[in-house]
């Protein structure tokens, strides 16, 4: 069966040199290549078209982990706004060096953040930040986060004036300080916050 433009949308099952689009229409993503501004398979499997990045690819038969309810990860932290903090995925824990296909945004709501009320996010997390998290719901374009737990939150933050990595000062507090210019900062820390592990292993 030869599967038309037309017909080229999320789940649809493609093999190798099949056409998806242009280049106009998507870019390029995992598992496709680029030829003459046109976007084909370059492996066998299911087509994820991702309308937020704009974005087409192909995820193989042998597919990459999918995230579900209860897996601990590490993402970026990539906006901090009133109600909710953005997080870039970047990988699932027991599968460090395996990408994560779409959606790999995150969000992390105010009243997931911690165990205790938030007032104010910025005081918890910066643009930046790497965080360990655990996901909760999974849906078909973000991904709903927590960092309620202790073993949870941020594992490496930089200094909001010159970017050296800031240092414990006090972990029950989530007080931070700069070696360097000595600037105070506050974040919602894992409990093993600058040991090493990202994993807390």
């Amino acid at each position: 069966m030869v599967v038309t433009m037309e017909e080229i949308r999320t789940g649809t099952f493609v093999v190798p040199g099949t056409f998806l689009s242009t280049v106009e229409e998507f870019l390029p993503g995992e598992g496709v290549y680029e030829e003459g501004g046109k976007v084909y398979a370059s492996c066998a499997g299911l087509v994820l078209v991702d309308l937020r990045t704009r974005k087409i690819s192909v995820i193989p038969r042998s597919s990459p982990p999918v995230l579900k309810r209860g897996d601990i990860v590490l993402g970026e932290v990539e906006d901090v706004g009133p109600q909710r903090v953005e997080i870039t995925i970047g990988s699932l824990r027991r599968n460090e060096n395996r990408q994560l296909p779409p959606p790999r945004l995150g969000i992390l709501h105010v009243s997931k953040v911690s165990k205790g009320y938030v007032r104010d996010l910025e005081k918890k997390f910066r643009v930046g930040d790497i965080v360990r998290a655990k996901v909760g719901e999974v849906g078909r374009e973000i991904i709903q986060l927590s960092t309620a737990e202790d073993d949870l939150g941020v594992i490496l933050a930089k200094c909001f004036n010159c970017n050296t990595t800031l240092k414990v000062e006090n972990l029950k507090m989530g007080k931070l300080k700069c070696p360097v210019c000595k600037r105070v900062e506050f974040r919602k820390l894992a409990n093993d916050y600058g040991k090493g592990d990202p994993w807390g292993e």
